[in-house]
């Protein structure tokens, strides 16, 4: 292998690396707003005292926020359990369960 292949090989394996971190942002981007739109129209459809209902919607959104957080570690081609950011992605889904109360 000479010094040109090494280097071509190593630059497109950062480009690779940069492609998917480009794709798993857009990604989440977009999955984000569903989670959020859940959690909204959850506590709204509170507000209207349909609690069950609400309920649903939020447990929606974290299994939403789970489903990504898969997808987007799988983008990356990372391994897919790490305790702190299963835990930073079920976090807004059980602060929302915590205030329908």
């Amino acid at each position: 292998m000479t010094i040109d292949t090494r280097d071509r090989a190593a630059e497109l394996a950062a480009l690779r690396k940069v492609q998917r971190r480009v794709a798993a942002i857009g990604f989440f981007a977009v999955a984000i707003h569903g989670i959020v739109g859940l959690l909204v129209v959850g506590h709204i459809v509170n507000g209207q005292g349909r609690h069950g209902d609400a309920v649903v919607l939020t447990v929606m959104s974290g299994v939403l926020a789970l489903i990504t957080y898969g997808i987007v570690r799988t983008i990356l081609q990372r391994r897919l359990w790490s305790p702190a950011w299963i835990l930073v992605a079920i976090t807004p889904a059980v602060i929302a369960v915590t205030q329908l109360s």
